[in-house]
């Protein structure tokens, strides 16, 4: 048997890194693909899940969240419900994704009042559906956004979230590789609490 010779080993060596350049760039390719799908899985769950909490959390009227008082602002609390079911995601300046809207029941389209980050705007389509007061077709007269038997809406609109690795399809790079997320859930405003003669401020 012929004894192996040094450029015979390094022959074996050239095309030992070229069979791993070959398999580990698409294995990597693959570890982050799946790393960032799973992550918008989460983060969409996780975004569904806090706007149904927030939404059933609203629908009671209650006066308090934790120490938060919800007398001034049922909005804030609503928010706050939200940021802190969402793992982090939604707080700080990130709050600004959550927006909580009322509708009545003569349109669900256009909110009567749409809040974020503790500013509500009234009507904010500008429809004349949507304005205050109004008498729904049940000859009930609606004079709050938030009053029993309307309907609220808390969503998180366009929550981006940027790819771990900004591959297309198509195989080339993207520059701004990033994905809008987007959740919400709405219900029905429920019977006031003992003792309240009205709803809070929206």
């Amino acid at each position: 048997m012929a004894p192996v010779t040094r450029k015979e080993r390094s022959g074996e060596r050239g095309h030992f890194l070229i069979e791993t350049a070959l398999i580990y760039m698409p294995m990597l390719a693959m570890f982050f693909g799946v790393i960032d799908v799973s992550m918008i899985i989460f983060l969409q769950s996780t975004f569904t899940s806090s706007t149904r909490l927030a939404a059933r959390f609203a629908i009671t009227y209650s006066s308090s969240y934790g120490s938060m008082s919800c007398t001034a602002s049922q909005a804030a609390c609503i928010t706050q419900v939200t940021e802190d079911n969402a793992v982090g995601f939604l707080s700080g300046s990130k709050s600004s994704y959550i927006t909580v809207n009322y509708y009545t029941a003569n349109d669900l389209t256009n909110p009567a009042e749409s809040c974020n980050q503790g500013t509500c705007v009234v009507n904010p389509n500008g429809v004349s559906t949507a304005s205050m007061p109004q008498t729904l077709a049940n000859g009930i007269v609606v004079n709050y956004v938030n009053q029993p038997g309307n309907v609220i809406q808390v969503e998180v609109v366009n929550y981006p979230w940027n790819w771990l690795l900004p591959i297309s399809a198509k195989g080339y790079a993207l520059t701004n590789a990033v994905t809008n997320l987007t959740a919400s859930s709405m219900d029905v405003l429920g019977g006031l609490q003992p003792g309240q003669t009205g709803p809070p401020n929206p």
